[in-house]
């Protein structure tokens, strides 16, 4: 049975329904409890999801052993877990926002730090283009960034779930914030800078085979072209954002604008700017190496590249 053919239990529309089901019923269920006890809650849901959830524990720990700096070998497992309770305070904190958004109460648990660089960018009428990752708790800061009225229009890629992803689709639109989905996403991308908005663009997934490779945690990584492409093309800054927790406040703190003039004259101006906004992000994931999305195979295709081309070799 060839890859494409596999049969996926998840992909059975009635199973899709069912989980969509659990997920509303776990809502329903963490409504009930204070904003307050989403630390203690999420720690019990993290452990349980770590448990359950042994392939992404495998990928975790190989993404730990191969990056610098980050985390000795003999500490890893206890590292993975606090990154599962992170994944899960982060959900459950998504689960309690839209009890926040009727009180009005999301600012109290938010900080957004140099606001002022987005500001100035408007001004300048070339709009920008938004850098983030999975680092933190990315979801609020998009909300409280839309509540302060900054127009985001977000590249997202469509979960395979249909329910699923209408729901998480109203949750993520409910303050303004606007989703592009990403099968169709080059012309309104272009039509958001045109415009002199904001777009904003996740660049920590393995892009597959149309990413460039830039070094990411001291090995090649494919990582996602577009910022650098449309930054070039449009003279559009690059501004990244860092997301992050400490105690019971998110922040999302903007870096200095990128600007693609710097980067014109180079041999490849696409791969030099990539690379620079990667390095920044892996400064911001550095400083929180815990809030990062560990669990993601982001070197697989680099690293299935590499192999396949060591075995041509042999």
């Amino acid at each position: 049975m060839s890859r494409a053919e596999k049969f996926r239990l998840h992909e059975v529309r009635p199973v899709q329904f069912a989980l969509y089901l659990v997920l509303r019923a776990l809502v329903m269920i963490i409504d009930m409890f204070p904003y307050r006890m989403a630390p203690s809650i999420s720690k019990n849901l993290g452990r349980i999801i770590r448990f359950i959830d042994r392939k992404h524990v495998r990928i975790a720990a190989k993404n730990l052993e191969k990056s610098r700096g980050v985390c000795p070998s003999d500490r890893i497992p206890a590292f993975i877990e606090k990154v599962y309770q992170h994944v899960a305070l982060g959900f459950v904190e998504m689960l309690m926002l839209p009890r926040l958004m009727k009180r009005g109460a999301v600012a109290r648990y938010v900080r957004l730090v140099r606001y002022d660089v987005f500001d100035r960018c408007l001004k300048d009428g070339r709009g920008c283009i938004v850098v983030i990752g999975h680092l933190g708790n990315w979801e609020i800061g998009g909300l409280a960034s839309t509540l302060a009225g900054y127009p985001l229009r977000s590249l997202a890629r469509p979960i395979d779930n249909p329910w699923i992803d209408a729901y998480l689709k109203r949750f993520r639109t409910q303050t303004g914030q606007k989703m592009i989905p990403r099968d169709r996403a080059l012309g309104e991308m272009i039509r958001v800078l045109q415009r002199g908005e904001m777009l904003v663009v996740q660049v920590d997934q393995d892009a597959r085979q149309v990413g460039v490779y830039v070094n990411f945690f001291g090995r090649p990584a494919s990582t996602h072209r577009a910022p650098a492409t449309l930054s070039l093309k449009y003279n559009a800054p690059i501004v990244l954002v860092n997301t992050y927790r400490e105690r019971d406040l998110n922040y999302a703190v903007c870096s200095d604008p990128i600007y693609p003039d710097a980067f014109r004259d180079l041999p490849d101006p696409v791969k030099a700017l990539t690379q620079a906004y990667s390095d920044q992000f892996e400064g911001f994931v550095r400083q929180h190496p815990e809030q990062w999305f560990w669990m993601h195979d982001r070197w697989k295709t680099a690293e299935r590249v590499a192999r396949t081309t060591t075995e041509a070799l042999v």
